[in-house]
């Protein structure tokens, strides 16, 4: 395992950031502010099923399941332009269109990623985490830029951290440890939701009249 991305999701797992955590407690403290809920929650739903698809399809690639890969490979798109779109009415389409190419990237390194394991390509994994770094860089940019509440710093830090699950889950399934990659996708999710609520609490404040 990479030791920077070892550092990174170690990082993300113990320092939530302090924005996410305020949004979780006004969220829970102002229950009739139905429309940031409902936001937040619908963002969580689509990070989840990221993750989950992108699972589907690692497992299936490594038992040579070439059907069910191929099923989770359209899904985790599907999900990347339900994310994108999820943007449109407050940045425009054109903003979505720019988002879906960056998640895309992101999908297409993580896949690079999996194919390589599975030749045992030792280039291909390193360039394909190259290509997850390179992207996570282009995301919190993107976003930063979109949305002053986010920090590039702190995205670039969760961004990078969650691709580094992405590298360990494939790693571990790889390898057979089972139990380990549980472990895994019990920190992923919560990274995620970490991720999603941070994302949902910039929306909610710098649209104040939308929520």
């Amino acid at each position: 395992m990479n030791t920077k991305i070892a550092a990174l999701v170690l990082f993300a797992l113990c320092a939530q950031p302090a924005w996410s955590q305020s949004y979780a407690s006004t969220a829970a403290a102002k229950p009739a502010e139905s429309a940031a809920v409902t936001t937040r929650m619908a963002l969580r739903d689509l990070w989840v099923e990221h993750i989950f698809w992108v699972r589907n399809y690692a497992v299936a690639n490594q038992a040579g399941n070439a059907r069910q890969a191929a099923v989770a490979a359209n899904e985790v798109v599907s999900d990347a332009t339900r994310i994108a779109n999820s943007i449109a009415p407050l940045y425009g389409q054109p903003a979505a269109d720019q988002l879906l190419k960056l998640l895309a990237g992101h999908w297409g390194a993580i896949k690079h990623y999996s194919d390589a394991t599975v030749g045992k390509d030792k280039k291909g994994q390193q360039a394909a985490v190259d290509e997850l770094t390179t992207n996570a860089k282009a995301i919190a940019a993107f976003l930063a830029k979109a949305n002053p509440n986010l920090p590039e710093a702190t995205l670039l830090t969760l961004l990078s951290a969650h691709g580094g699950h992405h590298v360990v889950q494939i790693d571990q399934l790889a390898a057979g440890d089972y139990a380990g990659e549980a472990r895994t996708w019990a920190m992923m999710r919560e990274h995620i939701l970490t991720l999603s609520d941070a994302l949902a609490a910039a929306l909610v404040k710098q649209f104040p009249d939308k929520f």
